[in-house]
């Protein structure tokens, strides 16, 4: 969704808590991402309702022999502050070095293709997830993307990977599209399925990250017609905090 579309969409005002993405299905995988454990350890969080449709997902995918696997739940603001700005930083250099002329407004629009701006994230609301889908014989994660030492592989690791030699900022953001022709019919079929197992539980997806879905963020209510948000961004104190 475009940042008019987001931006035209007002902030939730749901107080629903953040809980452990497990909490309602502990065989779901979480991996915490390093970013994150200053704030929240090795728990990955996410809204209550996201987690409750997180164990309907994964009940749908065991009959196929799958599981669902989540890389990536609530994030902090301050986390992802840093992101933004040091994108919006990298992207003022290159302009001022051209003779660019731009406005604030444009530098953050700009910004914000590479990693959400602030007041727009969905992972700062605890209501997007970046997911996977692992088999449940031998939990090895269904192929989705070229490998890495493919230069055609995209830095997709969550929280921005450099790339792999060779590959093009266009080659990154096309092969992470879900819908990128750099990928084999197999790996497309993958990505379909595992949307399909989401978008029936009521997620939305994000078609410039395979991996990425929302429930309840801005971009979640633009994309099906909401006026409103169900949430804000929120913030939670460090993991180790009054220890």
């Amino acid at each position: 969704m475009s940042f008019e579309q987001r931006t035209a969409v007002d902030v939730g005002s749901s107080g629903e808590p953040l809980v452990d993405v497990r909490k309602y299905d502990p065989s779901i995988l979480a991996a915490q991402s390093a970013d994150m454990v200053p704030y929240t350890g090795k728990t990955v969080l996410v809204r209550d309702s996201v987690a409750v449709k997180l164990a309907a997902v994964n009940a749908g995918l065991k009959p196929a022999g799958y599981g669902l696997k989540v890389v990536y739940g609530y994030r902090h603001p301050e986390v992802q502050a840093k992101y933004f700005e040091a994108n919006k930083a990298r992207i003022k250099k290159e302009w001022d070095e051209s003779g660019k002329e731009y406005s604030e407004d444009g530098l953050n629009r700009a910004a914000d293709v590479f990693a959400a701006y602030p007041p727009l994230a969905g992972h700062t609301t605890g209501g997007c997830v970046d997911i996977r889908l692992v088999t449940l014989e031998d939990g090895e994660e269904m192929d989705f993307s070229p490998p890495a030492s493919d230069p055609a592989a995209p830095a997709e690791k969550d929280g921005g990977a450099p790339a792999a030699p060779g590959a093009t900022a266009a080659d990154d953001q096309d092969v992470m599209r879900t819908f990128s022709t750099r990928v084999t019919p197999q790996q497309l079929a993958n990505r379909l399925f595992m949307h399909d197992a989401m978008l029936a539980q009521g997620f939305a997806p994000f078609y410039g990250e395979w991996w990425h879905f929302m429930y309840g963020d801005r971009e979640w209510a633009a994309f099906v017609g909401e006026k409103a948000a169900l949430y804000a961004p929120t913030s939670v104190a460090p993991a180790d905090a009054g220890k």
